[in-house]
């Protein structure tokens, strides 16, 4: 649940949209979440209530008045102190075992305590391994212990080919217990047609061509890179086509190149911070492409989003967004700052993309599809339950 508690991005938009599509898909499970001091029942109900306040808070809209939100405002602040982490812990180790769970879906890849029922843990990268540099230290220390865990659970649960693979070679275990559960687009990114996304860009301040990143704002997205790339291109070249991030704050210093300042200040780069899932699919179709250089993803969420609007996509190469795009999108080294301008200077220069390549996009986007995820977690249920 407090994986669901901040901005729904990551783990807890994973998390949120598998658990919907479970209890939409078989209505006889019941899930508890744990908050910041209590567990709390996660009904559709309750989803869709969190939803909404999510989506209002990122449209900068009061989710709640009175003393609903001051009761939010003063959760959240309490959420953000320093004092969180400890408080969580404590309660959780206090309180679990008092629960009557049939089993424990660690959805943040451990709980903090043996839940004292069976536990599937989800991994969605190693990251914390191949670049630990890119984690806090209290995350690092944590996860010291899922070796061992991973070792001792009957099932494990990831999110793509490629983290599965990982979880192999790095842990030694076995393929054959680890599920592949893959995330998908949310039914809202879809295609709405040019004239609706340039009326709602126009509203959103946005004219003419740009590009868009989408991320969190942290190392190992490698925004420096792109800005570096982006930079390179003539002002003439910038002007006609602008390069827009979207994304929330997160860990570690993003370290963004000495040309980061002038190019804000001509208007050719412009951070957006974060945006409501509307105005983000609108952002997608009407950009010239998703810009995605990430170092390193379990999946890629922007990519497989963008691709069901349509739009395309260039990511890193030898990472797991190649199992995303299939061959339908560019792939660049993802440190390889010529490579990317040349990207960028190749989509000024093209053509509009065509109907038959936005198709087979969206196609491919399909492939993904959380009810399909949801099937192979309910079937993991199963088995792990009657074990």
């Amino acid at each position: 649940m407090r994986v669901m508690a901040g901005p729904m991005t990551g783990i807890g938009n994973y998390s949120f949209h598998l658990i919907q599509a479970l209890l939409k898909d078989e209505p006889r499970l019941h899930f508890s979440g744990f908050g910041l001091t209590s567990w709390l029942s996660l009904d559709a109900g309750e989803l869709d209530r969190l939803s909404a306040s999510k989506e209002a808070a990122r449209a900068s809209k009061p989710a709640a008045k009175g003393i609903g939100r001051l009761r939010n405002l003063a959760v959240e602040k309490l959420r953000q102190s320093k004092l969180a982490p400890a408080i969580y812990r404590a309660q959780f180790v206090r309180t679990v075992k008092r629960q009557s769970f049939d089993l424990f879906h660690a959805f943040n890849f451990l709980p903090f305590a043996d839940p004292g029922v069976v536990t599937l843990p989800v991994v969605y990268d190693l990251s914390f391994v191949r670049y630990p540099h890119t984690h806090p230290r209290e995350r690092l220390r944590r996860l010291e212990r899922l070796p061992q865990f991973l070792e001792d659970a009957p099932l494990v649960q990831t999110i793509s080919e490629f983290s599965r693979d990982e979880i192999t070679s790095v842990f030694g275990c076995p393929k054959d217990k680890i599920i592949v559960a893959p995330p998908a687009a949310s039914d809202i990114f879809r295609p709405l047609g040019p004239e609706i996304v340039q009326s709602q860009l126009a509203q959103m301040g946005i004219t003419g061509d740009y590009f868009l990143a989408v991320g969190t704002l942290e190392p190992r997205k490698n925004l420096r890179t792109l800005i570096q790339a982006f930079g390179r291109l003539s002002k003439t070249e910038r002007a006609a086509a602008p390069l827009l991030i979207v994304g929330g704050g997160g860990w570690g210093a993003l370290e963004l190149p000495p040309e980061t300042e002038a190019l804000r200040s001509e208007g050719s780069l412009r951070f957006l911070g974060t945006v409501s899932n509307a105005e983000l699919r609108t952002l997608y179709e009407g950009a010239l492409a998703l810009m995605f250089p990430s170092i390193y993803e379990g999946f890629g969420m922007p990519v497989v989003e963008a691709m069901a609007c349509g739009t395309r996509v260039v990511h890193s190469s030898g990472t797991s967004m190649d199992e995303i795009s299939d061959g339908l999108a560019i792939k660049v080294g993802a440190l390889d700052i010529d490579a990317w301008t040349a990207a960028f200077r190749a989509l000024t220069d093209s053509s509009e993309a065509t109907l038959d390549g936005s198709t087979a996009l969206r196609a491919r986007a399909a492939h993904f599809d959380w009810h399909r995820s949801a099937a192979r977690i309910k079937d993991a249920y199963t088995t792990l339950v009657n074990t």
